[in-house]
């Protein structure tokens, strides 16, 4: 059967089923309050939408814990169907379309926007639709409102681009295999084959190998997505930022907040370098060169509007922030461009144990500057980017947002853990707390499950879990294989219940979950 309609873009094959808090109207928020930059109210009144919205995880787990309404297409009517299936169970205010973006752009029965989302959409679409896009927010996104885009980008990508041609030019010219998957094993092979054979540009140009290997071990629907689309635009910030300007959109920050840390990030002669050029996005794309970033998470505005000083430090002491992991499992280190860095012990700790207190209950800015008198509200907000930035932490809602959408976010997750029973595939829950989603996987929401109807103790939870999967004729896996007898099964799942009981219901608690 000829499919016209997807315009080379894979669609055989589902797309992952991953939550992006970039996509939050939340976590965009606290991103541009960093910088010191106002964006459009939150509250019922608010409309967002989401381009390309892949199964639609992202978009229900916002549209379930945010005030207000959602609008989002993806031209892929299987991806429609399972977002609007997830979207019966929550009753949130939120429009599912499988139109493509021309056809959307159409329409004439869409709100203004506060904010237009699309995570992994613009490398992957042609340069007709970059155009399209740009129309699409000079029409309907809402003066004030941010635009939130991630993209592949050079310099990062130049060293392994041609590893990508090489996928898509035996894809079109040597593959006879009808499957997805097929065609992706082969191209891995031949491209295999290739590096093996000792090109001069292979010698040239370290570690392909490695990056070769590193692709060939994920899984084949998200490769199906990443490579394998007839268009794959990698591009520089300065071009898409041209491309956007056309809507009138401005650069405004990056939706990760370790950026605004350039200590961490870039050594002291990068630091002074950068500081010494005056033109904003000239300063932006040569930063690029210095982290050698390969992809971008940007968010643009359409009117940046800058926050006085007195403006910011009260919109950020009034700002709550959330631990997502416990305490004792956050590392005092890093992770950036130039390595490992090591946590300030004097901030950092004092901190944690704060965020941790009350069993992890949200705290404000406010909150913080008071129980911890030796710590400057600067230092406070520097450390919290780092801790959000590593996903150690999470900016919330106002405390009577979370009760408005509570309910709708209880009833999502009644649905999301009902489905871990039969599939492990949406490994999120949303929480009203936090305005977005929070990991949980297969088994900690089985776990989740049995506590609801009912089981209180960890064992109930590993009996019930083990119930379910012996139904299926399933085992758990542990390092790598199954494990073989009932008593061994039943000890592993004890034994996670319980970590999970110690560590991860205090977290989940804490972020409305439970």
């Amino acid at each position: 059967m000829s499919q016209v309609w997807n315009e080379g873009y894979v669609t055989e094959v589902g797309y992952t089923y991953g939550y992006y808090r970039e996509t939050s109207p939340v976590y965009q928020r606290f991103c541009l309050l960093l910088r010191g930059l106002a964006c459009n109210d939150l509250n019922a009144a608010s409309a967002h939408c989401e381009l390309g919205f892949g199964q639609g995880v992202s978009v229900n787990i916002n549209a379930a814990s945010n005030p207000g309404r959602f609008v989002a297409t993806d031209f892929n009517p299987a991806h429609a169907a399972h977002a609007r299936g997830m979207a019966s169970h929550s009753g949130c205010d939120l429009r599912i379309h499988d139109d493509s973006f021309e056809q959307l752009l159409a329409r004439d029965d869409l709100p203004e926007f506060d904010s237009i989302s699309m995570h992994g959409i613009w490398s992957w679409v042609s340069r007709d639709n970059h155009r399209i896009i740009a129309k699409f927010a000079a029409r309907h996104l809402r003066p004030g409102g941010s635009l939130y885009i991630s993209y592949n980008c050079f310099p990062g990508w130049a060293p392994a681009y041609p590893l990508r041609q090489l996928f898509a030019l035996h894809d079109r010219y040597a593959s006879v295999s009808p499957g997805a998957v097929q065609r992706i094993d082969a191209a891995l092979k031949f491209s295999g084959a290739l590096l093996a054979a000792g090109p001069l540009f292979a010698r040239a140009t370290t570690g392909l190998d490695e990056r070769l290997k590193q692709i060939s071990g994920q899984k084949r629907d998200y490769l199906a997505h990443e490579y394998f689309n007839r268009d794959w635009n990698c591009m520089y910030f300065t071009d898409v930022a041209d491309a956007l300007a056309e809507a009138k959109l401005e650069f405004a920050t990056t939706a990760d907040p370790l950026d605004v840390v350039d200590t961490i990030n870039l050594t002291a002669e990068g630091i002074a370098f950068l500081n010494a050029i005056e033109h904003p996005i000239l300063r932006e794309q040569v930063r690029d060169y210095f982290v050698n970033r390969q992809f971008r998470k940007d968010l643009y505005l359409r009117g940046v509007r800058r926050l006085s000083a007195a403006e910011q430090r009260e919109q950020t002491l009034a700002s709550r922030l959330v631990l997502t992991r416990q305490v004792d499992a956050i590392p005092m280190v890093v992770n950036t461009a130039q390595g490992a860095a090591t946590l300030h012990d004097g901030i950092f700790r004092p901190l944690l144990d704060e965020l941790a207190a009350r069993d992890y209950a949200p705290k404000s800015f406010s909150d913080l500057l008071r129980a911890l008198p030796a710590v400057s509200l600067p230092q406070l907000v520097m450390a919290s980017a780092v801790l959000v930035g590593a996903d150690h932490a999470a900016p919330c809602q106002a405390e009577p947002v979370v009760q408005q959408v509570r309910m709708r976010c209880d009833a999502l997750n009644r649905h999301l853990l009902e489905r871990a029973r039969t599939r492990d595939d949406v490994n999120h829950l949303a929480s009203p707390v936090m305005g977005g989603g929070i990991a949980a996987n297969r088994f900690e929401q089985l776990f989740l499950l049995a506590r609801s109807q009912g089981c209180d103790q960890p064992a109930e939870w590993a009996r019930v879990t083990w119930r379910l999967l012996t139904d299926l004729g399933e085992t758990v896996v542990k390092d790598g294989k199954g494990l073989e007898t009932p008593e061994e099964n039943l000890a592993e799942l004890t034994a996670r219940a319980t970590a999970f009981a110690n560590d991860r219901v205090p977290i989940l608690r804490a972020v409305g979950i439970i």
